[in-house]
């Protein structure tokens, strides 16, 4: 009896060794992950960080809170090729994950809503920006939702909303977030100029050149520093030397 109580000691205590060995590994893991992770995102290296990350959340799900946040983010906007359509899948995979875990996080919810658009899902996406809006009174969603109306050709419900926005006592001191994914570029400029943006889109596919040059003018008087105005009267520039 005393030789099987003591057998059983035996067991327990290796068992337990090797419990902590294995607590011991994974935490050492964790640690390897977190350091390459943290190195990568210093150095700007985003394969490693997307590679690297994938691997951490993989052995460690309590870090999902926030690492679905990155890797949505990093699979939207930097897993892109220039002048290619891409799959949307992947970074929309990740932002429903990390909205299972946080339905409310605006962050996911504003990726997801892009990337429906992408998908042409476009009533989703404006319900999606709708929604945000309700909720926030962040102009940049309101923004989001006048775009997707140029894009439906809505021009009509499109003007309305940029005319009321630019009307706005308040409008110059309220901002939009704006994502140049091909050219890999975020803006967060002055909303009127944000507005007078799409002002130009409208008048430029009523093939009025001229008033969309007018409205890029006073988007840039409003934000010098403009990256999607600047362009825009490039390209107009463009066109009207081609003709």
């Amino acid at each position: 009896m005393l030789m099987k109580k003591s057998n059983y000691f035996f067991l327990t205590v290796i068992a337990f060794s090797f419990a902590i060995s294995s607590c011991d590994s994974t935490k050492n893991s964790s640690n390897a992950m977190e350091k390459a992770y943290t190195m990568a995102s210093k150095s700007k290296d985003r394969e490693t960080v997307i590679s690297t990350l994938t691997l951490w959340l993989a052995n460690d799900s309590s870090i999902g809170k926030w690492a679905y946040d990155t890797l949505a983010y990093y699979h939207y906007f930097y897993r892109v090729t220039p002048g290619a359509v891409r799959n949307p899948a992947t970074p929309k995979y990740y932002s429903e994950e990390g909205l299972k875990l946080n339905p409310n996080n605006l962050f996911l919810r504003d990726i997801k809503a892009k990337l429906l658009l992408e998908e042409g899902k476009d009533t989703a996406s404006f319900d999606m920006f709708a929604q945000m809006w309700k909720e926030t009174g962040d102009m940049t969603y309101y923004w989001d939702m006048t775009f997707i109306e140029i894009a439906r050709n809505k021009i009509g419900v499109a003007d309305s909303m940029v005319q009321s926005s630019l009307k706005l006592a308040d409008i110059s001191k309220k901002k939009v977030k704006m994502e140049h994914i091909q050219a890999q570029i975020t803006e967060n400029v002055n909303a009127a100029a944000a507005f007078y943006y799409l002002d130009a889109l409208i008048k430029n596919a009523q093939r009025n050149v001229l008033g969309a040059a007018e409205s890029l003018k006073k988007a840039l008087d409003a934000e010098p520093e403009f990256y999607a105005a600047r362009r825009t009267i490039m390209e107009l520039q463009r066109m009207s030397g081609q003709q």
